[in-house]
């Protein structure tokens, strides 16, 4: 993983410990984020958050848990969206 990969990584899992979990709930990069964890009001906060922080839009095909399931596969797709808008 490169290093810009692991910053996305960073500041998405904050996000969602800060903001989505309760206190007492941790999880790591690869920990699914769509079993239970989030609802469909989070994963919106979410899609709203990477939006706004990194300049994306993400759209309604972009709405699928291959995006969203955890937070690698998170930051893997908001790259793969900074990248194609360059």
């Amino acid at each position: 993983m490169t290093q810009p990969n692991r910053e996305l990584e960073a500041t998405i899992l904050t996000f969602v410990h800060q903001e989505l979990l309760p206190a007492e709930v941790t999880i790591d990069r690869d920990d699914d984020l769509l079993s239970d964890l989030l609802d469909s009001v989070a994963v919106l906060r979410l899609a709203g958050f990477v939006d706004e922080t990194f300049g994306i839009t993400t759209g309604p095909r972009d709405f699928v848990v291959e995006n969203f399931q955890t937070t690698a596969s998170l930051a893997q797709y908001v790259a793969r969206t900074r990248a194609s808008t360059r």
